[in-house]
């Protein structure tokens, strides 16, 4: 910021605006002057110029100094206004600060007043230019505060908040408002809220101490997070009087960790025994023992291969589609209902259409989405899959999916359920974009919710009357076809 102060001088005597201006210069080399002799050649000034203080008479033909004072005071409240008047009163000098006057001077003999109105002039500017200093600090402040990753707070011995950041809302879904006054550890998970509590009170004790701590957080739309907290006890400091916090999401992080770990254990402690199980299973054959049972454990455990390879695929970001072909998507429903556990839940297979598909991603989705359908609705739920016009679904009559949620249920790790891995719908998300398709939520025909898989080309134009053979009913939840 520069040093100099540009002063506009208005006073309709020429000869009093060149000697000030003389006078200041001498003064201090700060100063610029600029000079007008009516107030409204001043405001024209005013709007093409930079000025940092006006000095003005008081009493000038027109316009006199206090409606020029209340003028300016409309576009610049806080612009440093000296009235410097030869003609001043008590009522002069109170109207005047009524109107925002910065300083009132009045001009009097000798040239001692332009030395005080120099030093008049330097006060008020310094002044204010400390104050819009400060006021630009502290809008950056805020903004930062706003838009930090973190979450800063400052709670009371208790743990209540003080304070806290307006970061808060695009993070946690909590307004200042909503947080300050309340208990923070209201908002931790009950499985990790007494810990944080034993974290919190160990470090209340100790001036100074800081303390760190990992838990979870429901956030106001019901969304669990993973915050890393950070704290500091500054209960002591007279300037802070609290415990300062840095809260900062880590569920990405935390995500990311948990598939690596998720990948580990099913390439080895996973596979392990499944192998044991296929290699077991060949023995049972090679004595040549018959049973339906036996060919629905081969058939069962084929599946879990193919699963554990297509977790593994997703973990590793792997492409999830690698070869195509024509098939009818009741006939891909029906088989992965029947290596789905539904419990007593019904299959209606309405769908018609052929679709040129990965078949193996493709029962894979249509798996995970009626495991969602059973484990949200009850054990008895029915599931029906049918298609439109390029697109095919699949509803039930469970309790549906609320619409406030529905954006946010395809993204990874996110589950309405506090056991859920967040996995299953993120997975059939991605296969459908693999295959160019779109998954999308609303609610169904059923009563409940509907997935929709949409820009889905027919490879032929099928009906039910080209496969009079083919039951639509599934049920039990044994998978076995209704006779």
């Amino acid at each position: 910021m520069s040093d100099g102060i540009r002063v506009l001088h208005v006073d309709d005597d020429p000869e009093m605006t060149a000697l000030a201006s003389e006078f200041l210069v001498r003064e201090s080399d700060r100063f610029e002057v600029l000079t007008e002799t009516d107030a409204r050649a001043g405001l024209d000034r005013l709007d093409d110029e930079c000025i940092d203080c006006i000095v003005s008479d008081y009493d000038m033909p027109g316009i006199d100094g206090l409606e020029f004072l209340e003028t300016v005071r409309e576009d610049s409240p806080e612009l440093p206004f000296i009235l410097f008047t030869g003609k001043g009163s008590e009522a002069v000098a109170s109207d005047a600060i009524s109107a925002g006057v910065s300083d009132y001077l009045q001009k009097g003999p000798g040239t001692d007043k332009y030395t005080l109105l120099a030093n008049r002039i330097q006060n008020v500017v310094d002044q204010y230019r400390a104050e819009r200093a400060l006021d630009e600090t502290r809008r950056r402040f805020s903004k930062l505060l706003e838009h930090s990753t973190d979450v800063i707070s400052i709670l009371d011995a208790d743990g209540t908040f003080r304070y806290v950041s307006p970061s808060s809302e695009r993070i946690l879904g909590y307004t200042p408002d909503d947080l300050e006054g309340t208990l923070a550890f209201e908002y931790a998970h009950p499985d990790d809220r007494q810990r944080a509590i034993e974290k919190f009170a160990g470090a209340v004790d100790d001036p100074g101490a800081r303390t760190t701590v990992e838990f979870r957080l429901e956030r106001s739309d019901g969304r669990l997070i993973h915050l890393e907290s950070r704290g500091r006890n500054l209960l002591d400091d007279p300037d802070v009087d609290g415990f300062v916090v840095n809260s900062r999401d880590v569920t990405d992080q935390r995500i990311q960790c948990g598939a690596e770990q998720i990948e580990g254990i099913v390439a080895h402690d996973l596979r392990n025994p499944l192998r044991v199980a296929q290699d077991t299973l060949e023995l049972l054959d090679a004595e040549a023992i018959e049973d339906e049972s036996i060919e629905r454990i081969d058939r069962s455990l084929r599946e879990m291969d193919g699963l554990i390879e297509d977790l593994l695929a997703y973990a590793r970001g792997d492409s999830l589609v690698t070869s195509r072909e024509v098939v009818d998507v009741s006939e891909i429903a029906a088989a992965a209902w029947e290596t789905t556990p539904t419990a007593e839940a019904t299959l209606d297979r309405d769908a018609a259409m052929t679709v040129d598909a990965d078949e193996g991603r493709l029962k894979q989705l249509l798996a995970n989405l009626f495991r969602n359908a059973v484990e949200h609705g009850s054990t008895d739920a029915t599931v029906r899959v049918g298609d439109d016009d390029r697109s095919f679904f699949v509803e039930d009559d469970g309790p549906g999916i609320d619409a406030a949620v529905r954006d946010r249920i395809f993204e990874t790790g996110w589950s309405d359920r506090r056991d859920g891995n967040g996995l299953g719908l993120a997975i059939v998300d991605r296969i459908a974009r693999a295959h160019g398709w779109t998954a999308s939520v609303t609610e169904g025909s059923l009563g409940g919710a509907r997935f929709e898989i949409t820009g889905v080309e027919s490879a032929t134009n099928s009906n039910h009357d080209s496969h009079p053979d083919r039951s639509n009913r599934t049920g039990d939840g044994d998978g076995a076809e209704d006779l």
